[in-house]
């Protein structure tokens, strides 16, 4: 099982070089008429713009600039390489679904009977958002501003 766990982490070791060193859509779309949503986490610097040209409900396109770690460019270039192209909502339930992973309690993973805690080492505050109230997914996001 020690060999499948080594595999499993290699897999991923390369998955997230690889978006790292060659992120998919990279670069900007002209805003307006584009929507740009930029993201900021003050904890660790992180930084991401992201540009959505939205077409009769369905993400036609994607670009993406920032700066961080490998984990936080290599998330913003694999999920765009998943929401590009599909209908609004097919990405919210993308971005639902990796919500929900993210988010997963020990207790679910131990199968344990004590009460559930937090994976995530946060006490529930996420990293400071700027959205565009016409984004496709406004209504899953926090309150925020940005500009079309």
């Amino acid at each position: 099982m020690s060999n499948l766990g080594s595999n499993l982490d290699d897999l991923y070791r390369e998955i997230i070089l690889d978006h790292y060193r060659s992120p998919r859509n990279r670069g900007e779309l002209e805003s307006p008429p584009a929507i740009r949503v930029e993201g900021f986490n003050p904890l660790c610097g992180d930084e991401i713009v992201v540009y959505l040209d939205v077409e009769d409900g369905v993400l036609k396109n994607i670009k993406m600039t920032g700066s961080g770690c490998s984990i936080s460019q290599s998330s913003a270039s694999l999920m765009s390489a998943a929401v590009k192209g599909k209908p609004l909502d097919q990405v919210r339930e993308t971005i639902a679904t990796f919500k929900q992973l993210m988010t997963v309690r020990e207790a679910t993973l131990a199968h344990d009977d004590e009460a559930p805690r937090s994976t995530s080492g946060r006490s529930g505050n996420s990293p400071r958002s700027r959205a565009s109230s016409s984004s496709p997914s406004a209504s899953n996001a926090p309150r925020s501003r940005g500009t079309r």
